[in-house]
């Protein structure tokens, strides 16, 4: 069932806004099926995939681990934030899938300030989240279509929201 913006699920905060959810799935190794879930309820909606930034670099390209690729990965990191935030100016719902905590989340805080497009931020672990981590979703007893109810359900309550 794919959802409109209008009336159902958004990340936006109404009628027809856009916004950007960034979605921390370490299981999903850059190809979450709840990050595509996710994408095909939200309408219009995009769905982005940080390593994608990082494997368009052609040319003196380093492994995204190593200390000294920092400002390889704070641009790729930067480029998709500016991305997401252009799409979701646009009244796109945009699904930022990250296999890591992104290390720039502050670039997408940024993003968010700069264009008042709202930001969620959800990190699907197995086991209940500590107190002083909210954007936690604990995904233990959860299969891919349930944690994506779950992830929309947290969208409506407004329960993940980073930033405007």
């Amino acid at each position: 069932m794919n959802r409109t913006t209008v009336g159902g699920p958004e990340l936006g905060g109404g009628l027809g806004a856009g916004g950007v959810l960034v979605l921390v799935d370490p299981a999903g190794a850059g190809n979450s099926p709840v990050a595509e879930l996710l994408a095909r309820e939200l309408n219009p909606s995009v769905h982005l995939r940080t390593d994608d930034f990082l494997r368009v670099i052609r040319s003196g390209q380093l492994p995204p681990h190593l200390p000294e690729a920092g400002r390889q990965n704070a641009t790729a990191m930067a480029a998709a934030a500016q991305a997401a935030f252009a799409y979701a100016t646009r009244g796109y719902q945009v699904v930022v899938e990250s296999p890591t905590v992104p290390g720039a989340l502050d670039t997408f805080r940024r993003e968010s300030r700069t264009t008042g497009a709202a930001l969620h931020y959800v990190v699907l672990h197995p086991g209940p989240a500590a107190e002083d981590a909210p954007h936690i979703l604990d995904t233990t007893d959860l299969d891919a279509e349930a944690t994506a109810v779950s992830v929309l359900a947290a969208l409506t309550r407004r329960t993940h929201l980073l930033g405007w």
